[in-house]
C-alpha cells in the first residue's frame, strides 16, 4: 500500500515536472531564435545546451516512471535496458550530428531529438514491442541522414537529374499495384523478405527534388505544364491505391511549390478549386472515404462502429484535461490503431494539454527554422527544395493533429517523429538532414566568402 501510494506521488509531481520541461524547451527555443539575430553568440549557445538538458531530463524522467510502475524485474530490466539504449543513442546524436554537420541548425536538431523522444517514451508505454522497433528505425535513420553531407559534396549539382527523379519516381510509386499488399484499406505497402515499406516514402523525395529541378527553370506558363501533369499523375496513383492521406500531402507541397515559383493567385486558387471537385468525385466514388466523412460530421451517431476511432481520441483528449492523467494512469490502450494514426490523443490524455500544445509550438518551430532556411538560399533550387521538405512536415503535421481533434476528417497518416512506422520515420529525419546540408552549406559559403 505504502508503495502504492509513493508511485502515485511520483507520477502527480511528473505531470508538472514534464510540464515544466516543454515549456523551458520552447521558451529557450524561441529565445535562441531572437539571439541568433542579434548575434548573441554565447546566449544562444548557453539556450542550446540548455535545451539539450532537457530532452536528457524528459527521457531519464520519462523512463524512471515507466520503471516504477513495471509489473516485475523482467519488465523493470526491460524497461530499463530500452531506456538506457535511448539514452545513449540520443547523446550519441547530438554529437555525431555536430561534428558531421558543419554549421547546422542546433535548434532543429533539438526539436526533432525532443519529439522523437516523446515519441519513444509513449511507445514503451503503450506497446513495448513497438518501442524496441523504433529504436532500430531511429537508428537507421539517423545513419542514413549522417551520409547526406557526403552524397552531396560527391554529387554537387543535384538540379542536372531532374529526368532521373522522375523515372524513379514513377517506378516506385506504380510498384505496390505488382508487389503490394493491402493495409488499413489502403493498396500503399511492399513487403520484401519480411520487410515491409511505402514507396511513396521515398517517393517523397523524389518529387520534392524533382519539382525543385523543373520549376527553377519558370519564365512562362509553359515551363509549369510537365510539372503539374507528373504530380497529377503522382497523385491519381496515390487515390487509387487509396491512400488520400499521401495523396493530400504530395498535392498541397506541389500548390505551395507552384505558387512559390510562380507567385501566382490563379494557379494557387485555380488547384484549390480543382482539389475541391476532385474531393466531391472521391467521396462519391470511394465507400471508405463516406465512411470517414461521416464519422467526422457526426461520430455520435455510430459510436460503436464508425465513430468509434475518433469518439475514443476525441475522449482521450477531454477526460483529464490541462494536466493529463499522468503517464502509465490513462486509458490510451483502448484507443484504435493508437501508436500509428492516434499517439496525439495518447499524449494529451496522459502528459495533459498543455504538454500537447507544447507539442504543436515545437513543431511550429520546426516548421519556422525550415523557412528561415529556404528563404536564406540564393539558388532557387535550394531554396524550393528547402521549402519543399518544411512542407512534407508542416503538411503531415496539420492533416494529423487535425484528425485527431476531429477538426478535419482522419487521413492515416502518422506524426512524425512520434508514431511508429517504418518509413514514415526515417522519412522525416531524412527531410530534417536535408534541410540541415542546405543551412549548413550556406553557412559555411558565406564564411568562405565573408
Amino acid at each position: 500500500m505504502l508503495k502504492e501510494s509513493i508511485v502515485e506521488i511520483c507520477i502527480l509531481i511528473s505531470k508538472y515536472i514534464f510540464l515544466f520541461i516543454i515549456f523551458m524547451f520552447i521558451w529557450s527555443g524561441y529565445k535562441a531564435v531572437l539571439f541568433e539575430r542579434t548575434k548573441d553568440i554565447e546566449a544562444y549557445t548557453s539556450k542550446i545546451f540548455m535545451q539539450r538538458g532537457l530532452i536528457i531530463l524528459l527521457h531519464i524522467l520519462g523512463f524512471i516512471i515507466l520503471m516504477i510502475n513495471s509489473k516485475d524485474m523482467a519488465e523493470l530490466w526491460q524497461i530499463a535496458k530500452i531506456g538506457s539504449v535511448g539514452l545513449i543513442f540520443i547523446i550519441v546524436s547530438m554529437i555525431s550530428t555536430f561534428i558531421i554537420y558543419k554549421k547546422s541548425d542546433a535548434i532543429l536538431w533539438n526539436c526533432m531529438l525532443f519529439l522523437m523522444d516523446v515519441g519513444l517514451i509513449m511507445l514503451q508505454r503503450l506497446e513495448p514491442a513497438t518501442a524496441q522497433g523504433q529504436i532500430i528505425r531511429y537508428l537507421i535513420g539517423m545513419i542514413v541522414m549522417l551520409f547526406i553531407p557526403f552524397i552531396f559534396k560527391v554529387i554537387p549539382r543535384f538540379e542536372k537529374f531532374e529526368i532521373l527523379y522522375l523515372v524513379c519516381g514513377w517506378i516506385l510509386l506504380v510498384s505496390p499495384f505488382l508487389l503490394g499488399k493491402k493495409q488499413f484499406g489502403a493498396r500503399n505497402w511492399i513487403n520484401i523478405g519480411g520487410f515491409s515499406f511505402q514507396p511513396s516514402e521515398i517517393v517523397k523525395f523524389l518529387f520534392i527534388f524533382y519539382l525543385a529541378c523543373s520549376l527553377r527553370k519558370y519564365r512562362t506558363v509553359k515551363d509549369v505544364i510537365l510539372p503539374t501533369v507528373m504530380s497529377g499523375g503522382y497523385i491519381l496513383v496515390l487515390v487509387l491505391q487509396r491512400d488520400l492521406g499521401g495523396a493530400l500531402i504530395y498535392f498541397l507541397t506541389f500548390l505551395i511549390l507552384i505558387y512559390l515559383s510562380t507567385s501566382s493567385y490563379l494557379f494557387f486558387f485555380g488547384g484549390l478549386g480543382g482539389a475541391s471537385i476532385a474531393s466531391v468525385i472521391a467521396y462519391k466514388l470511394f465507400s471508405h472515404v463516406r465512411v470517414r466523412v461521416e464519422a467526422w460530421l457526426n461520430p455520435w451517431k455510430e459510436i460503436d462502429t464508425k465513430g468509434y476511432q475518433i469518439t475514443q481520441s476525441l475522449f482521450g483528449i477531454g477526460t483529464w484535461g490541462w494536466m493529463g492523467s499522468g503517464l502509465t494512469r490513462g486509458y490510451s490502450k483502448y484507443i484504435p490503431v493508437v501508436t500509428t494514426d492516434l499517439i496525439f490523443s495518447a499524449i494529451c490524455e496522459e502528459f495533459g494539454n498543455l504538454f500537447s500544445i507544447g507539442i504543436i509550438l515545437i513543431f511550429l518551430l520546426i516548421i519556422l527554422r525550415g523557412i528561415m532556411i529556404a528563404l536564406r538560399c540564393n539558388r532557387v533550387f535550394y531554396s524550393l527544395l528547402a521549402a519543399g521538405a518544411t512542407n512534407l512536415i508542416a503538411i503531415q503535421t496539420f492533416l494529423i493533429i487535425g484528425g485527431v481533434i476531429k477538426f478535419i476528417p482522419l487521413t492515416g497518416v502518422t506524426l512524425p517523429f512520434i508514431s511508429y512506422g517504418g518509413s514514415s520515420v526515417v522519412a522525416s529525419i531524412l527531410i530534417i538532414g536535408i534541410l540541415q546540408w542546405i543551412q549548413s552549406f550556406y553557412e559555411m559559403k558565406e564564411e568562405v566568402e565573408g
